[in-house]
């Protein structure tokens, strides 16, 4: 049994990593298909030549990824070539696969921006019914429905006759991302106010309220009570039930 070569093929792909943090994936690539000489069976070098083959040819990287079947991380960086070659669709379903909250949501608000409301909605949604609405991916569930509170808020600003209907969903997403991340400050700021945009008044102080109970002195809750005719910062408040 030739026990050098898989001590040699792990030196050469660490050699190889160390060179692509440099940016030199020419000389990274050397490396990869050193140690894959030596042990060609092994998934991790496939993904490290897929990521020094990324850049410079995405079309190679996917095959190197799917070589690999890392699960979730081959799926994301397989969705991101699929963005370098122009294939979205490819992409997201890649990232739905990988349930990658950050990539999908960058995703949707890129929809959002070219007026494609529906589509990015549907696509958020679409991220929310893969995850896990358990301890472990809580913290994710959360950040989706927060992204979609925001689209739909977006939304309620450049399309006047269905603003109503966009404001009270904005405001049912934020309630869903403050219940699963309440001590999220920038959630509760964005329920508090798509409570007052609705004219929910009561409880979007009681919001800002909560705001400044953890957060005391946090500015943009100070500045919107004053606003709603409240007292500025206060010293407790009612935690409304969102």
């Amino acid at each position: 049994m030739l026990v050098w070569r898989p001590l040699a093929a792990s030196e050469s792909d660490a050699l190889g990593n160390r060179v692509l943090l440099r940016g030199d994936h020419t000389r990274a690539l050397e490396w990869f298909d050193r140690s894959l000489r030596l042990e060609p069976a092994w998934p991790l070098l496939y993904e490290d030549r897929g990521r020094a083959l990324a850049t410079s040819d995405p079309a190679a990287a996917i095959v190197e990824f799917t070589r690999a079947d890392c699960g979730a991380p081959c799926d994301a960086q397989i969705g991101d070539a699929f963005v370098r070659l122009g294939k979205p669709a490819d992409a997201i379903d890649h990232y739905l696969r990988a349930r990658a909250v950050g990539r999908v949501s960058a995703m949707a608000l890129e929809l959002v921006q070219a007026k494609k409301v529906d589509d990015a909605v549907a696509l958020e949604r679409a991220l929310i019914a893969r995850l896990h609405d358990g301890f472990l991916e809580r913290a994710d569930v959360a950040s989706a429905y927060a992204t979609l509170g925001t689209i739909q808020a977006d939304a309620a600003s450049f399309q006047p006759r269905d603003a109503t209907l966009r404001r009270r969903q904005a405001a049912l997403a934020f309630a869903a991302a403050v219940q699963r991340a309440p001590f999220n400050e920038g959630y509760l700021l964005s329920y508090a106010s798509a409570l007052a945009q609705e004219g929910e008044t009561t409880a979007a102080r009681q919001t800002y309220d909560r705001v400044l109970t953890l957060h005391p002195g946090e500015p943009h809750a100070q500045a919107a009570l004053a606003a709603l005719g409240g007292e500025g910062a206060r010293s407790g408040g009612a935690t409304p039930s969102p």
